[in-house]
């Protein structure tokens, strides 16, 4: 496992956490936009705002997309990150009608990874599932294919919980799932063999630590790992406790522009509140 991760950072100097996903999307150079819409430039207001966003200062994010807005830089890439800010506060019913207006805008790349997420947020599972797999199958990027692959071993572990599934048939949904991954980078080619039953959580946590890269990309990836391999541990082994123990490790690192941050506040929360 060790000499995976070795050549992986050799071969990228930088792993790609969701906070990078977020900035590569918003520069259009993960998911390419229809190329029958094509994207125009966003103003730099707008993009001081997804700055801004990026390094957690929500307050200060929304004061430019106002002040954006105010000096008419405002326009389709303005609402998507409206719509980034309002899921990072949490607010993800406000931020679905932001996704949902700019369905079929030259916004639709930017937001195809935020607006599934948004949705597996607000227990809409069946649609985030049509939607991850459809990023999983369109998508130029293998990370990103591999990411959106990821939230479909989530969505199948939890819809598994819920059908009251054994650990057995659980197991079996998953490791279905996981043959369709095909993992670009270390964490996630840990994280597939989590779910095949090849490995445990503290392999997926080391292969994260064997990384070179600087600290705050580690925090952003254990953040992402957090909720994947906790999931692992919540719905298919049962295993609550360590579940829990891996959402608030994960919670504790994480910033508030990721991604997976507010799914990791909703299930440890329901976890907390199930043991009392």
């Amino acid at each position: 496992m060790k000499s995976t991760s070795k050549s992986s950072s050799k071969r990228r100097p930088g792993a790609l956490s969701t906070l990078v996903i977020a900035l590569l999307m918003a520069s259009g150079s993960v998911l390419a936009a229809p190329a029958a819409v094509p994207q125009k430039p966003a103003q730099p207001l707008v993009m001081l705002a997804h700055q801004q966003l990026l390094e957690g200062n929500l307050a200060g994010a929304q004061s430019v997309l106002r002040e954006a807005g105010a000096k008419g830089q405002g326009g389709t890439r303005a609402l998507a990150e409206q719509a980034f800010l309002e899921d990072a506060y949490g607010r993800h019913m406000r931020a679905r009608q932001f996704y949902d207006a700019l369905k079929g805008s030259d916004q639709q790349a930017v937001i195809a990874v935020p607006s599934a997420v948004n949705l597996t947020a607000l227990a809409r599972f069946e649609q985030a599932r049509i939607a991850f797999a459809d990023i999983q199958k369109s998508s130029p990027s293998p990370q990103v294919q591999a990411y959106a692959g990821l939230w479909r071993l989530w969505l199948g572990a939890r819809t598994a919980s819920d059908a009251g599934l054994t650990p057995e048939a659980a197991k079996a949904r998953v490791q279905k799932l996981a043959r369709s991954i095909k993992p670009a980078t270390a964490e996630q080619r840990a994280l597939v063999a989590l779910y095949q039953g090849k490995t445990d959580s503290s392999a997926v946590l080391a292969e994260i630590d064997a990384l070179q890269v600087p600290e705050a990309t580690k925090r952003d990836l254990r953040t992402e790992v957090g909720l994947f391999a906790g999931a692992y541990l919540d719905y298919v082994r049962q295993d609550h406790q360590g579940a829990l123990r891996i959402y608030q490790l994960a919670l504790e690192q994480s910033r508030p522009a990721a991604m997976e941050r507010q799914l990791l506040i909703q299930t440890s929360r329901a976890l907390q509140l199930s043991s009392r």
